[in-house]
């Protein structure tokens, strides 16, 4: 049967046509099939012995074949096939037809019968002569015991696709007869020839950022305007990409994908390509007196941050430039994001609200409500410092379910958390960081520096647990296996600010601000977690470094009240 052919199996064996027919979409056709003596019809759906009907998608098609029992042959098809081969029939109407099938004599004494059925179009014949079937079902008698190979051709616009029951595989078959055998042999149709190429098709190429596409008469970007070509049908093109001046190309879109500045691709029909680029620095948000340092936030698109325009208020915008938006009225301590919501504190209470502004939802009341931290199921985790009648907290919400998951522990504001434990610095002199698992349970100290420390900023990836000494500025990693601990700021040393500190951790390399010291170098630094590859992402001899944040693409941070984006 064709790819097409079957729409619907309407009924099985011995449900009367009517009951079908009363309830069927003037769209469908019914075959109705009947068998007379020892053999079925395959094609109709499920294989068909007695009398069987499907439903069909009018104008279908299909492709009926009669398979004898071992003990009978097939005597011919009436009604709406006719003859012994395989009949292949338009459903433009119901059809009736039926199969009869005859009980053969056995084969003579000394010899084998051997019994061919052939499904789809071709012809199977037999070496020693004897046995010549063409899209049908036959059989023919030979001596017991004799090798007997056949060979299958595939008719026009078939494939051979292999042999069954007797012989398997799609190479030849040889068998030798000691007992009656049946072969199955199945052609089925060859897939269409893919449609030529049009003799003309469009190239055309959309370019985002600084930067040009050119290649196979393209000349497009911001500066140039020649985007969409004609070329012949099946042309090979390469298109290069060549970013502006303090640009960098991000990758390509479309019929071409990656990241290299070259692309090859054939031109069968009309074809799209889009090209990025991203400026290496750019002002987010300028400095326009509005902008309020240092706290940040981001999600897979957006960066949040306060302004005070007519009072303070969190502002969104893209990641990589556009639009700022106002998102809610709030005075704002500490705040992170996901794709969903927006989470803050003014430190005596805790909302959220929908990204793009809506209802705003108070989820906790305390103080202080300190840092907060976000892991991949959209839990929140947060900490109260110690307080009138409490010595703090460490808090946990799911589905705006609060839970206490460490108490008594002097938190001392700064928390993160990975995939089995939250983080945060104590304090107290018995442990300036501890973890505990992320739903509560026994809480560990990591660090225990008692009076000579105080731990500002906690981050924590697969290899590490990193902090920020509130007092000296250093910044600090200890491996979670082996518990060893060491220094990663030996490039520029005490910062000796406790305001404003900031640290972040992407991808094993830790950046921080160096705000204070004896300078004369301040700015955005950055270094591997192993304590290689130590350098400055951006700096001057000024300290008006404030805020940070970092993705997998770029790090975000104030400088003299401006926002900075800039590429890794």
């Amino acid at each position: 049967m064709s790819a097409f052919a079957l729409a619907l199996f309407a009924a099985a064996c011995g449900v009367s046509s009517n009951e079908t027919d009363q309830n069927r979409n003037p769209q469908q056709v019914t075959l109705r099939v009947t068998t007379s003596g020892s053999g079925l019809v395959r094609g109709a759906g499920s294989d068909c012995r007695s009398s069987c009907s499907a439903q069909y998608v009018k104008g279908s098609q299909v492709h009926l074949v009669a398979v004898p029992d071992a003990d009978s042959s097939f005597s011919g098809w009436s009604g709406a096939c006719s003859g012994t081969a395989a009949c292949d029939l338009t459903l433009d109407a119901d059809r009736d037809l039926a199969a009869t099938f005859a009980g053969s004599p056995p084969p003579p004494p000394g010899q084998r019968r051997l019994t061919v059925i052939v499904q789809g179009h071709g012809r199977v014949t037999s070496r020693p002569a004897g046995l010549d079937c063409d899209s049908s079902t036959c059989s023919a008698d030979f001596a017991d015991g004799i090798s007997i190979s056949l060979d299958a051709a595939p008719a026009s616009g078939f494939n051979f696709d292999g042999w069954g029951a007797g012989c398997s595989g799609p190479g030849g078959c040889t068998l030798t007869l000691r007992s009656d055998r049946t072969v199955y042999a199945n052609f089925t149709a060859q897939q269409p020839p893919p449609p030529p190429p049009p003799s003309q098709a469009h190239l055309v190429a959309s370019v985002t950022g600084p930067g040009t596409v050119t290649g196979g008469g393209l000349n497009c970007g911001e500066s140039t305007a020649t985007c969409d070509v004609t070329l012949a049908g099946g042309s090979t093109v390469t298109l290069t990409a060549s970013p502006a001046g303090r640009t960098r190309f991000m990758g390509w879109g479309g019929a071409c994908s990656g990241t290299t500045t070259t692309c090859e691709l054939t031109v069968n029909a009309d074809t799209k390509v889009t090209a990025e680029f991203q400026s290496e620095v750019m002002a987010l948000a300028p400095s326009d007196g509005t902008n309020i340092y240092p706290v940040m936030a981001l999600n897979s698109t957006r960066l949040f941050w306060p302004r005070w325009t007519n009072g303070s208020a969190i502002w969104s915008m893209p990641k990589k430039g556009g639009e700022a938006v106002r998102v809610v009225a709030a005075s704002v301590t500490a705040m992170a994001a996901d794709d969903a919501y927006l989470y803050w504190t003014d430190q005596h209470s805790l909302y959220s609200v929908p990204v793009g502004g809506g209802e705003v939802a108070q989820l906790a009341s305390a103080w202080p409500i300190e840092k907060l931290a976000l892991d991949e199921v959209g839990a929140l985790y947060w900490t109260v410092g110690p307080g009138i009648g409490t010595n703090g907290s460490v808090h946990r919400m799911q589905n705006r379910a609060d839970s206490v998951i460490a108490s008594d522990q002097y938190p001392a504001g700064a928390v993160a958390v990975d995939a089995d434990y939250v983080y945060f610095a104590t304090s107290t002199a018995s442990g300036a960081v501890r973890r505990v698992p992320r739903k509560g349970g026994t809480v560990e100290s990591l660090l225990d520096c008692a009076a000579t420390c105080s731990v500002y900023g906690v981050r924590v990836d697969a290899e590490n647990v990193y902090w920020r000494e509130a007092y000296s500025g250093r910044v600090f990693a200890r491996d979670k296996k082996t518990g060893a601990v060491r220094t990663l700021d030996g490039g520029n040393g005490s910062d000796g600010s406790t305001v404003y500190a900031d640290l972040q951790v992407n991808a094993g390399v830790v950046y921080w601000n160096r705000i204070g010291g004896l300078g004369p170098v301040y700015g955005i630094f950055r270094v591997n977690g192993d304590g290689t590859g130590f350098g400055a992402v951006d700096s001057s001899n000024d300290a008006a470094w404030y805020g940070l944040a970092v993705d997998d693409d770029a790090v975000y941070y104030f400088h003299a009240s401006s926002i900075i984006r800039r590429l890794k």
